[in-house]
This record gives C-alpha cells, sequence and structure tokens, in this order.
C-alpha cells in the first residue's frame, strides 16, 4: 500500500414610432418604470434580506412574505406589479402559489420570476408549465436580478399598453417575448457546477462570495470567512496510480467535505485538487480553528478506490470577509497565501 503525502429582425422603420407612442427606452433604468411594487417570497431570511436591499436600493417598492399563505393574502390586499417567488417553502411551495394567482384573473397577469437553490432542468421547465416568466437560480448574482427584474417590468409595461396600440405594436411584443425564450433557453444550458465532482464551480462561488460581500457592506455586524484547501503533493497520486484514480479520490474528497459543512455553507472546486469552502454567519474566529480541524481530519481518512487504500493530507488558508473589500475575490486571494504559508510550514 502506498502513501503520497498528499493532504439575445431587424425592426420596421415605423418602430420609432413605436417607441414614441410606448414613451419607453428598453436601455433606460428601473427608475423610469417607478413606482414598481415588488413582493418577494421566501422561508429564508437571509435571501429575503439580500434581495430587499438590492432592489430597494435601485428605488423600488418592496414587500415581502416568509410563505405560500402569506404571499397570496398580501397580493389579496394589494396587487404587487412582480413577484419574486421561491420554490421550497413549508406551507404551499412556490407551483402551488403561482397556480392559484394564474387562476385568478385579477392576478393572472402578475410576472412571476422564481427562485430556486434546485438547478434540475426539470424544475425549470416546471416553472415555466405553471406560469412563470423567468427563473434564477441560488446563488444570486446582484446584476442578474436586477436586469431579470428591469426586463420583467418593461415588458410587463409594454403588454399593458398594448391594448391601445395596432398589429404592428403587437408583432413588436411577441418579438420581444421570443427574445426573453431564447434567453431563457441559454440559461437552461448554463451550468454553474464542476462536471467532475458535481458541486458549485470557482464562478459560482465567486458569486456567493459577492452576495456575502454585500450583505456585510449592508450590515455591519454580518461576518463570514473562505477556506482554501489544497491537498498535499497530489500529483504523486496521479503518478503512482493513474488519472482515473485520481480524479476518484476528488470525487470522494468533495463528498466527504461536503458532509462535514453546515447547510448555510458552501462547497466549491476552484480547479485540479483545489477547493474552497464559503464559511457564512460567522460568530467568532474560534469557529473557524475548529472547522479547519474538523476539515483536516475528514481529509486524512483513508479512501478506498479500487484495490488502493490512500491516504492524503491537506493544507489549509483562511481569509475574513470585510465589508471595507472592494474587489470580491480579495478575501478567496487572502485564503490561498494563507494556505501557502501554511504548507511552508509543514
Amino acid at each position: 500500500m502506498m502513501q503520497p503525502n498528499l493532504t439575445h429582425r431587424t425592426l420596421k422603420p415605423t418602430m420609432n414610432e413605436l417607441h414614441t407612442n410606448l414613451n419607453m427606452d428598453l436601455s433606460s433604468p428601473a427608475t423610469q418604470l417607478l413606482p414598481s411594487e415588488i413582493l418577494i417570497v421566501d422561508d429564508t431570511l437571509e435571501n429575503l434580506r439580500l434581495l430587499s436591499s438590492m432592489l430597494s436600493i435601485q428605488g423600488y417598492s418592496v414587500r415581502k412574505a416568509t410563505g405560500g399563505e402569506m404571499a397570496l393574502n398580501s397580493v389579496d390586499s394589494l396587487l404587487p406589479d412582480l413577484i419574486l417567488l421561491d420554490i421550497l417553502m413549508p406551507d404551499l411551495n412556490g407551483y402551488e402559489v403561482c397556480v392559484q394567482l394564474k387562476r385568478n384573473p385579477q392576478t393572472a397577469n402578475i410576472p412571476i420570476i422564481f427562485l430556486s437553490a434546485l438547478d434540475d432542468p426539470l424544475d425549470k421547465v416546471k416553472a415555466f408549465d405553471v406560469g412563470g416568466v423567468d427563473y434564477l437560480t441560488k446563488p444570486f448574482q446582484v446584476e442578474e436580478v436586477l436586469a431579470r427584474v428591469h426586463n420583467q417590468l418593461l415588458l410587463k409595461s409594454a403588454q399593458e399598453k398594448i391594448l391601445g396600440l395596432n398589429n404592428q405594436l403587437q408583432e413588436w411584443v411577441i418579438e420581444q417575448n421570443s427574445k426573453l425564450k431564447l434567453s431563457n433557453t441559454r440559461l437552461l444550458e448554463t451550468s454553474h457546477y464542476d462536471l467532475l465532482t458535481n458541486i458549485p464551480n470557482r464562478a459560482s462561488f465567486l458569486k456567493r462570495l459577492e452576495q456575502s460581500l454585500f450583505l456585510a457592506k449592508m450590515d455591519k455586524s454580518y461576518k463570514f470567512a473562505v477556506l482554501y484547501i489544497d491537498c498535499d503533493h497530489f500529483r504523486e497520486v496521479n503518478y503512482s496510480f493513474g488519472y482515473c484514480v485520481g480524479d476518484e479520490l476528488l470525487k470522494q474528497l468533495a463528498v466527504k467535505l461536503q458532509e462535514v459543512i453546515n447547510p448555510d455553507d458552501m462547497l466549491a472546486r476552484l480547479g485540479g485538487d483545489q477547493f474552497a469552502i464559503l464559511f457564512s454567519k460567522l460568530t467568532d474566529e474560534k469557529q473557524v480553528d475548529l472547522f479547519v480541524e474538523k476539515v483536516l481530519f475528514c481529509l486524512e481518512q483513508p479512501f478506498a478506490i479500487q484495490d488502493h487504500e490512500i491516504t492524503i493530507t491537506g493544507s489549509i488558508g483562511v481569509g475574513y470577509g470585510q465589508a471595507a473589500d472592494d474587489v470580491v475575490d480579495i478575501t478567496l486571494k487572502n485564503a490561498e497565501i494563507a494556505m501557502q504559508k501554511a504548507r511552508e510550514r509543514r
């Protein structure tokens, strides 16, 4: 037994007239649509706070609901212009809420953007089948949320004016819908996960980091940290046992790490044998120290792959997020530097 020491038709000329009649510009800022009432429905308070903050900053009027029944009552009290609707909720799920709203003529035309951590294409297809107009996958990217909300409000405004316009305007709206559907199709084809380990990739991790930094800037008490994990001498596994064994080792390692992180935290593969963990809702550094010990212990347990038992070691660095950070990935970079120093001390 070998044990490497590894731890989006050209528009007709008359379209200018249509733009004048509509008094709108697709590239105009969201404030031209205001006041716009947006209802956010999510049973996770952190998501409510994040979405509410980013939309309020843009000038939207925001209401919040933490469940399906509460959302239906809120809509009955005052019709919103748009709804951001979570799928997984303890009472009524997002699909059920959407079906009830679409059955009611007074609420049927409210655009609904579904929110979900589910990235299965079938879940997205179901969201569109029940009447959703768009689908946002968690973790959220600030620019994407604002752009999609802005586009849906623009589309809703155009649809409300279409009754007083001629057939040429109707054709234009249909064209815009086709472009939006094409955009949604492309979104379904976009993956944010590492193909080998089936956990979030570097791009997805950076998006989550952006959210954490945004929350830290909005709430000075919110703290987070990043753990940068690098397996020591991982090349020896590939050289000694082959790349298939190395790939299987990375898969098993991802499974083990996924088991030890908290539900609110995030594990991602940065590339090669490097992983990162976003430690959210941090209260003190002792939490991180204890978690690092747990991760190191997890790494050092033997991995049974084919006919081999492989033991590895790893080097871990920690970077602490700060509201003053101007670059999204600075916390990740600091964690990488700390990891390199930890490796030098081994």
